[in-house]
């Protein structure tokens, strides 16, 4: 176990991410940890390896805070699906204000 074997789970981490593959990156997450240990107990000494290395990890920090970014849109788009639309008004011939559409707790749709 060493710096190829990190390498290759930091490239499947990215494929995880790029797919969105939230079950492989709980396995990952663990795998990854194990092998962060076993590389501190046996440091990369070669500079060109540990540059790849921070180089993939920097990658998938960007990769994993767009995830976030786009977790976060979804569910607040969901949050704004789930709240009734602003009550409309028109007003009739009289000059009256009067209220349109969703009546107060009717549940709106929208697409």
């Amino acid at each position: 176990m060493g710096r190829e074997d990190l390498e290759e789970l930091l490239e499947r981490e990215a494929e995880a991410l790029r797919l969105a593959d939230f079950a492989a990156l709980a396995g990952i997450a663990d795998e990854k940890e194990r092998l962060a240990a076993d590389l501190a107990a046996e440091p990369e000494t070669d500079a060109d390896s540990l540059a790849r290395l921070r180089a993939l990890a920097e990658r998938n920090a960007d990769l994993l805070e767009a995830v976030r970014r786009g977790v976060d849109s979804a569910a607040e788009t969901l949050r704004r699906a789930r709240e009734p639309a602003a009550p409309l008004s028109t007003y009739d011939k009289s000059g009256q204000c009067s209220p349109i559409g969703a009546t107060q707790g009717s549940l709106t749709r929208r697409a």
